[in-house]
């Protein structure tokens, strides 16, 4: 039975690509079985400029030829097009391809506002800690994005910054190491510092990708709620729980080396003895840390969503949180020997793509609207690539530290739009280009590149994700132009 052209045409894709610097649109239309460099005869390509559309047409089969040939037509997004340049295309085997021309790149000063217009959806991520605008709103309740069950048994009120990962370096470079003169400020400074941000009731600690709450804060049933526990890696340097016996008993293991922070007055040097009250204050005031405080003095301080290899260990697991309405993934906390599945510094992790300060999502109301799993994802990257032209990342499993995916940086200032064709006689929409970085993908049976520039982890679960996104985005392309160096070539949206 032969199909309805109309319904044939539904299965043209077209992808809209532009780069950053580069006064160029182009655009990929194909499907998943024309041949159009033997299919598509007469091709014609003319701009509808009152409807901000694109119509492709052409004469091919009898059935075509009957319904006078094909059009399609593809919206061209919000872009300032060069009116006097001719339009430039060609039909090839998996594809069609058309070059238009712009006056400005779409991320000229310029142009930037017309081409985002004033949709939040196409305007790239700008990740924060959010503290001002939450403190703003009084007091707030955190929801699932996904069904909307509330998660905290009060309103928070306190929002702070989770600490920088290396501010005790940087305490040190300010103020020495040695405990004499500036020595001790940096001490008493850094210990300080890292009991004011232990986890307490009420006080809420933000990172650009979690929230920080005490389980105290938490309905009960969101801890009973658990994914998976993850054995075997942490994000810390030293081991935090609060169990001394275990410590005793490696401490003994390994003769005596790692419970260093007892014999830190007796080791100290003469330089320091001359003021025994002043000198050693700050090593007082170090004994005083409990080990999950050292985990924070010593370890990683920010979020366990996308962690550096500089910052795995093996004494900690990571125990994945699950919303107990709806089952659909929350964060994650720390757990490890002797603390019976509880977060051994009393925090649990949320991620900001997983939760909503609103109970209707996607609202103004709803401070992390923006967030997704992607986005977050693709913001860390860029910021780990840095101005790095050809990034290479090996993204590996927080629990098992086995390998999830590998991910090459192409290029990361590039915008895209992408959708299905529409006929004439249906209405088109002016839409808009996002910005995304294009990356080479290739899953763990794959073979992988020798040069790695970075090694991340992340959690099972929004590993299987990402793979799921980047799968499916490479095949916004025609196959011809989704393959490289044996790779998938891929996009991610910023």
């Amino acid at each position: 039975m032969e199909q309805n052209p109309k319904t044939e045409r539904r299965k043209w894709r077209y992808t809209w690509e532009a780069q950053s610097h580069s006064p160029n649109l182009r655009l990929f239309l194909f499907d998943s079985e024309t041949n159009p460099k033997n299919h598509c005869n007469n091709l014609s390509v003319s701009i509808i400029p009152e409807k901000s559309q694109l119509l492709v047409s052409w004469i091919g089969s009898e059935a075509e030829r009957r319904e006078n040939g094909v059009s399609l037509s593809v919206p061209v997004p919000r872009v300032l097009l060069d009116a006097e340049s001719p339009i430039k295309f060609r039909a090839l085997d998996d594809h069609i391809e058309v070059r238009l021309a712009l006056l400005l790149p779409v991320d000229h000063p310029l142009v930037s506002d017309l081409v985002t217009g004033d949709g939040e959806k196409s305007a790239p991520l700008v990740m924060g800690y959010d503290v001002k605008t939450l403190t703003l709103m009084g007091g707030v309740h955190l929801h699932c994005r996904k069904c909307s069950v509330r998660l905290t048994k009060r309103a928070l009120y306190e929002f702070s910054e989770m600490p920088s990962v290396n501010w005790r370096e940087s305490a040190d470079n300010w103020f020495g190491t040695c405990c004499c003169s500036f020595g001790g400020i940096s001490e008493k400074m850094v210990v300080k510092y890292t009991n004011s941000y232990a986890c307490s009731s009420g006080l809420c600690l933000l990172s650009a990708t979690t929230v920080l709450l005490s389980e105290d804060d938490l309905v009960e049933c969101v801890l009973s709620d658990k994914v998976g526990t993850g054995r075997g890696c942490d994000l810390g340097g030293v081991e935090f729980g609060s169990v001394r016996s275990e410590v005793d008993s490696e401490s003994h293991e390994n003769g005596g080396e790692v419970d260093d922070s007892r014999d830190k007055v007796s080791s100290v040097p003469e330089c320091c003895v001359h003021d025994s009250h002043g000198s050693s204050e700050g090593f007082q005031l170090d004994q005083r840390l409990t080990l999950d405080k050292k985990f924070l003095l010593d370890g990683f301080l920010e979020d366990v969503f996308m962690a550096k290899a500089s910052n795995v260990s093996k004494n900690v697991g990571w125990i994945e949180l699950a919303c107990p309405e709806c089952s659909s993934p929350l964060g994650a906390y720390p757990s490890g020997s002797g603390s019976n599945d509880k977060p051994i510094d009393g925090g649990v992790r949320l991620f900001k793509c997983y939760i909503s300060t609103s109970s209707t999502t996607g609202v103004s109301s709803d401070v992390f609207r923006k967030y997704t799993l992607e986005r977050m994802f693709t913001n860390q990257l860029v910021e780990c690539a840095k101005e790095e032209l050809s990034f290479h990342v090996s993204v590996k499993d927080l629990t098992t530290k086995s390998h999830l995916f590998q991910i090459i940086i192409l290029n990361p200032n590039s915008w895209s739009l992408t959708g299905l064709c529409s006929s004439l006689d249906e209405a088109g929409s002016t839409s808009e280009l996002s910005p995304i970085v294009k990356v080479l993908f290739s899953d763990c049976n794959s073979s992988l590149v020798k040069k790695v520039d970075e090694e991340v982890y992340i959690l099972k679960g929004q590993g299987e994700e990402l793979i799921e996104l980047l799968t499916r985005a490479s095949k916004f392309l025609p196959s011809s132009c989704a393959y490289l160096q044996g790779s998938l070539v891929s996009s991610m949206h910023l």
